[in-house]
């Protein structure tokens, strides 16, 4: 009971709650025989218990967070999951196979704690996780017509960060140097003729570049010291300004990109889609624009499909608000 009142934002009971509690603690024995949960702690497999009841009981009542996330996803994508393709048999206000899968996923595949840079990848479409899938759908659609309606919404957030759905994509800045107020950028356009991105490959080339290029003083704390310790550096200008992102030239598959590493990109390009701040955002956005970033795929299987469908979707639920962040 504390674990769903937690989970509901609530310090008090309301007269279903025992029904919804009994029913995670129905689910709990299903869940933790899964190959899947049983690698992962014990409180994730209550919370994967806690949140297919908070599933249950909003699809009950067509209202709080699992009615937030389904609204603001069809309003952005006209859809109405990541991942799955929805069977005829999908019925929008009752409970579904599909729902209870990406429900799973939810729980198995986290964004990176503010804390730390740790996330956890999962495929949607592993064999267990579907499997499970089915047999929880298979013990919860017996008791979905018995199942009271709660008059207290549970929480807009407990599925995912649903803010993060409702961010406007905004268009990228132009790259002509006659347009740019700032003056390092528009040295930069100048210098590449009108080419937005630069590569350096080591701290002593990026910093004879803000030298000699950008005019800087030639004194070491004017040069950005704290980057010493990175390399692969690509510069982004725009009429907007120009940014510095290290370690991130390895990924890019362009013409004039000489560092780019095959091999770096298929073990940890990922990172770029699923690590926040590992890229600042509009360099990403103008590298998937480019066809820069094609070649980067998840660690799973059909990874690269995978993501290619539900990029935006991906990026959205692992960088949260540094999507569209600065």
């Amino acid at each position: 009971m504390n674990s769903w009142l937690k989970a509901n934002n609530r310090k008090r009971t309301n007269e279903t709650d025992n029904w919804y509690v009994r029913l995670a603690n129905e689910l709990s024995p299903t869940i933790e025989t899964s190959l899947l949960f049983g690698k992962v702690n014990g409180e994730q497999r209550t919370q994967a218990a806690i949140s297919l009841s908070l599933y249950m009981q909003d699809a009950v009542a067509q209202t709080g967070g699992w009615a937030t996330f389904k609204e603001a996803y069809r309003k952005l994508y006209g859809e109405e999951l990541p991942f799955y393709t929805i069977s005829n048999d999908y019925v929008t206000d009752e409970i579904n196979q599909e729902d209870i899968a990406f429900v799973l996923w939810t729980r198995l595949a986290r964004p990176a704690c503010h804390q730390t840079n740790d996330y956890t990848l999962q495929d949607p479409y592993d064999t267990e996780l579907l499997r499970l899938a089915q047999a929880l759908y298979e013990a919860m659609i017996p008791l979905f017509e018995e199942a009271p309606i709660s008059e207290t919404p549970s929480p807009d957030a407990w599925l995912m960060n649903t803010d993060c759905l409702k961010i406007p994509a905004t268009p990228l800045p132009d790259s002509h140097a006659n347009s740019a107020s700032d003056r390092n950028a528009a040295r930069c356009l100048t210098h590449s003729k009108g080419e937005p991105l630069l590569f350096f490959h080591t701290y002593s080339e990026l910093a004879t570049f803000f030298v000699r290029v950008l005019g800087w003083e030639n004194q070491s704390e004017n040069l950005l010291p704290e980057l010493n310790r990175h390399s692969h550096f690509i510069v982004y200008a725009n009429v907007k300004g120009m940014l510095i992102a290290p370690d991130v030239a390895y990924y890019f598959h362009t013409p004039h990109n000489t560092l780019y590493s095959p091999d770096e990109t298929k073990q940890t390009g990922h990172r770029l889609f699923c690590e926040p701040g590992a890229c600042p955002f509009d360099l990403l956005k103008y590298g998937i624009r480019k066809g820069y970033l094609k070649d980067i795929a998840l660690p799973i299987a059909n990874g690269e499909k995978i993501l290619q469908d539900n990029r935006d979707f991906l990026m959205r639920y692992y960088l949260e608000e540094y999507y569209e962040g600065e």
